[in-house]
């Protein structure tokens, strides 16, 4: 009966050492607060998931929105009216469209875009390129301009706000 009150006590405290070894920022070392901790951590990983899954449903139903407004054909939707505003402000950089020289590339990362633009100098395109991203409300975190001869690169890094575009968005 002793051996198996030992095994017992032995088999506890294994799963008390996984316990600590998964549960971070242990207050004490003793049991009872590392139970307490456990709770808690749990606790917060629930709150966490519950703020995930309300995001989670929030971009559902933005993308099913988007879907349907695409689906009907509304060119008055806010979306559409962006992304033609972004083509007609791209277009007009260079005065000729894209086809004439102009390099887009961009890269999302999460809700931030890292945009990267070579074309012509005429026609003012780094502040043309800006007031697209006012038109687009997006937050400009870092913009740079370099012009070798008629060639000017400009590249930049913007946050999008609550509505997420796509990179092809983004890139017309």
């Amino acid at each position: 009966h002793v051996e198996a009150e030992r095994m017992r006590r032995e088999k506890l405290n294994q799963r008390f050492y996984a316990l600590r070894a998964v549960v971070p920022n242990v207050s004490k070392m003793d049991k009872a607060s590392l139970l307490g901790d456990a709770i808690s951590y749990i606790n917060e990983l629930r709150s966490k998931l519950q703020a995930l899954e309300t995001d989670k449903e929030l971009l559902q139903s933005q993308v099913e929105s988007l879907k349907e407004a695409s689906e009907a054909g509304s060119s008055r939707s806010l979306p559409h009216r962006l992304v033609a505003t972004a083509e007609h402000e791209l277009n007009a950089m260079n005065g000729h469209g894209r086809s004439a020289g102009v390099e887009i590339d961009v890269k999302l990362l999460g809700m931030e875009a890292m945009i990267r633009i070579q074309c012509q100098r005429r026609n003012h395109p780094a502040a043309r390129l800006m007031d697209t991203f006012k038109d687009l409300d997006l937050e400009l975190y870092y913009a740079s301009v370099s012009v070798v001869k008629d060639l000017m690169i400009l590249q930049a890094t913007v946050k999008m706000s609550s509505f997420g575009y796509t990179q092809e968005q983004l890139s017309s």
